[in-house]
């Protein structure tokens, strides 16, 4: 018995102190991984915080070196932007522009007066001959119909009626609508024509926009048009009006969608209005003057 609790005992102790040791083991082992986790933390946080220190440098170094770039960038183009301008505005000058060939009679070509008003009512006057009244509708003697009388004279209470083809009736006739006999024209006197004709005249010739020359054409060419046009600078104009009787000069111009051909005897108000450049022959200068006088 005394054995068997010696034994008992020696286990017990062995026990306590196995107990003991790995109760030891164990905190030193808790408290040792904790300390690795925490140096590495540090040591990512440390890489961390670097490389953001970096990017920062960098940043604020990229930052200080596209600013003077963009400043040095805009300076020459708002340079750029106004010569560019200049440019047109004299290229478009030049070509407007067209130098007198002959010296022009002042009678025609340089009236002390412009009468815009007269040019208004002239225009006015040409747009409204070019109108054509082709717009009508039936009247009550037009509409096809019945003769018959529609209802009673008297015991039904309405007025009394005696067609159907009454304008008042559905299906009726008209009352004073549009027929083709209309006339649009304005009247305008000789006087106030005349004027604003010499108007638009004068207003080209102050504008160096008159041309003395006669085209001389064989046979319907716009190659040779355009040619005889490039010799004088008038190819880039947006209106060129040529006064000319010559049918193969309006051959070859009538594919130009810029120029314009017409006789000395219907030329418009409007059409002088509008060009940039007048092309006329010796004659027809002495036809405008013979007109005035």
């Amino acid at each position: 018995m005394a054995e068997s609790k010696k034994l008992d005992s020696k286990k017990s102790t062995a026990k306590k102190e196995i107990v003991k040791k790995t109760a030891v083991k164990k905190p030193t082992e808790k408290v040792v991984k904790p300390k690795k986790e925490t140096v590495k933390k540090e040591v990512k946080t440390e890489k961390v915080v670097k490389t953001k220190k970096e990017v920062v440098k960098n940043s604020s170094t990229t930052k200080e070196v596209k600013k003077p770039s963009l400043k040095v960038e805009t300076k020459p183009k708002k340079a750029t932007k106004k010569e560019a301008v200049k440019v047109q505005v004299k290229s478009a000058k030049v070509q407007n522009k067209v130098k007198l060939e002959a010296t022009l009679p002042k009678s025609v070509f340089g009236i002390s007066k412009v009468y815009s008003q007269a040019i208004f009512d002239a225009i006015l006057s040409e747009r409204a001959s070019k109108r054509f009244s082709t717009h009508k509708v039936k009247s009550r003697a037009e509409v096809s119909g019945t003769g018959k009388k529609p209802f009673a004279q008297k015991g039904t209470g309405n007025a009394r009626a005696g067609s159907l083809r009454s304008p008042i009736m559905v299906g009726g006739g008209r009352a004073f609508g549009p027929t083709t006999e209309r006339n649009y024209n304005l009247k305008v006197n000789k006087k106030v024509r005349k004027n604003a004709l010499l108007s638009a005249l004068t207003l080209l010739a102050k504008d160096h926009a008159v041309l003395v020359h006669e085209f001389k054409i064989k046979q319907p060419s716009t190659k040779t048009l355009l040619i005889e046009l490039n010799k004088h600078g008038l190819l880039n104009t947006r209106k060129v009006v040529i006064v000319s009787g010559d049918e193969n000069v309006f051959l070859s111009a009538r594919n130009l969608p810029f120029v314009e051909v017409t006789k000395v005897t219907s030329l418009s108000v409007e059409q002088l209005v509008a060009a940039d450049a007048l092309i006329l022959t010796k004659d027809d200068v002495k036809y405008l003057e013979g007109m005035v006088k």
